[in-house]
Formats: structure tokens, sequence, C-alpha cells
């Protein structure tokens, strides 16, 4: 299936406002977190020294607890995101932002999240996994930088799909939304089909 996208330019720049504490989460609302993990909080402990990449899969994990426990009413809370908790968790996460999703558990949901990069090989990479349509697509943009920003629209929109549908229900209907939540980055939300979703965008505040 080909995927069409907009340029760069006709990506939504949502508004993310400040998150309440205790966030009200009804069946058909997703809540977007944006999380910038950086600063002092964020370091790790010299005394148990980590490679960056371990370093930012600990940071999300951190937070994407303390995320959940905004929902749950504590850190004490026997809740947990699965089946039988009614939530529903999709993080993703490039460099030093992440993006949390949090939803009711009633369809399957899809995040992804990559900081624009120019200098890779787009066409060879293009043809490890778009079909012919959207590869001639990208071989025709001309232009250098709406070429990186079209290929990881393409990315992200086929990554966050393959998240929310499990291969064998890969033919069903997917609502897919692309946004830019801060310059030089791209993500792409994908929902189960159903009714359009109402995304609040909630920036968290260290």
């Amino acid at each position: 299936m080909s995927i069409l996208l907009p340029p760069k330019n006709f990506l939504d720049e949502p508004p993310w406002l400040p998150a309440p504490v205790r966030p009200s989460l009804t069946i058909n609302q997703i809540h977007l977190w944006r999380v910038r993990m950086q600063g002092p909080r964020w370091m790790p402990d010299e005394d148990c020294p980590v490679s960056r990449e371990h370093s930012r899969k600990l940071k999300a994990a951190l937070i994407r607890r303390e995320v959940i426990t905004r929902y749950t009413g504590g850190p004490n809370a026997q809740v947990i995101p699965g089946p039988c908790s009614g939530l529903s968790v999709a993080l993703s996460q490039s460099d030093d932002l992440a993006l949390i999703a949090v939803s009711r558990n009633v369809r399957g949901i899809g995040l992804d999240i990559e900081r624009v990069c120019h200098d890779i090989p787009f066409e060879e990479m293009a043809g490890g996994f778009l079909d012919i349509r959207s590869q001639w697509d990208l071989r025709i943009t001309w232009s250098p930088v709406e070429k990186a920003w079209k290929f990881f629209q393409f990315w992200t929109t086929s990554e966050a799909r393959a998240k929310a549908l499990p291969s064998s229900q890969s033919s069903r209907p997917c609502e897919v939304r692309g946004f830019s939540p801060e310059p030089d980055f791209i993500a792409a939300l994908a929902l189960q089909g159903g009714p359009e979703a109402n995304i609040q965008f909630w920036d968290w505040q260290c």
C-alpha cells in the first residue's frame, strides 16, 4: 500500500499545553506527552556509568512510570498497563526527546519519533521497506531537505502503523496522524480503525 504524504510545511505543529497533575481520560481520547530528557535530573549517577543509549532507555522507563502514576493515583497503586488495567501506553524516543501516548485500552495504538537526518542514503534505504510507488515519489523529490523530511514521514508512518496493527491484521483500517513535535523531529501516531480520536497534547514539566 502506497503512503502519500505532504511536504514538511504541511505537517501539524500541535499546541503543547502544560500537563495536568491528574488527567482525566475518556474512551475516545489520546493523551500525547512530550518529554525533553535533558538537565541535571536526567544525568546518570557517576558511580554507575552506562552507555548513552542505555541511559536514554533508563530515562524513558522512568518518565513512562511517572506519566502512568498520574493516571493510577500514585506510585504504590497496583495498576499495571495491560489488558486488565484499562490503559494502553505507547512510547517512542529519539535522542533526548520522548513521546508517550496514553489511551483507554480499546484499540491498538502505535507511536514513532525520529530526528530528521540529511546525510543518509535515502533512496537505497527506501528500497528495503517502501513499495515501488513510494520509492518513486521519493526519487523524484529533488530538494535534499524535502527528500529528507519525506523519507522520515514514510518511515515514522510505517513504523507507527506496524506497532498499532499486528501482522495478522495489517489489512485493517488505521488512522495515522503525522506531526512535528519539535524542530528537526518528525513523529506519527497510529490508531486501529474506529471513530476519529480526540488527541490532547501535554508538555511534561520537569
